[in-house]
């Protein structure tokens, strides 16, 4: 008979073991002996598989401390310690080629009245470092 309370249609949230829990898991698996039923009463009643005890055992051959959960996905990256300042310059950049294309039409119309009046040009002397010493 099924029950009409809705629980088949409410989310089953798997409980989740502490790194203490589960070391206890792997020590009162293993104190079995290989092939004992116990072994599979014990992982039916924690709802386990013995592939999550065999990834326990790994992580604690590669020298993990704590059996703690995992937070799923990659690991995040710490940034770069220059990536702020190197978007900062790049901003710059842009900022300044839009503001140079902006000025290049304006230069040229200057040249060009300035040629029309017959004003001689002003640009400054080009200073060399031999000329400064």
């Amino acid at each position: 008979m099924r029950s009409t309370d809705g629980d088949r249609n409410t989310p089953r949230i798997r409980p989740t073991l502490t790194s203490a829990e589960r070391r206890a898991m792997l020590d009162a698996y293993d104190s079995y002996p290989r092939g004992d039923a116990r072994r599979g009463a014990l992982l039916r009643r924690h709802g386990l598989y013995t592939s999550r005890l065999t990834k326990w055992r790994q992580r604690l051959a590669q020298g993990e401390t704590s059996l703690a959960p995992k937070a799923p996905g990659p690991v995040p990256q710490p940034p770069h310690p220059l990536a702020v300042e190197v978007a900062r310059l790049q901003r710059e950049t842009a900022r300044l080629q839009a503001e140079l294309t902006k000025a290049e039409p304006i230069i040229e119309i200057q040249k060009k009245v300035a040629t029309l009046l017959g004003v001689p040009s002003t640009r400054a002397p080009d200073v060399t470092r031999a000329s400064v010493g």
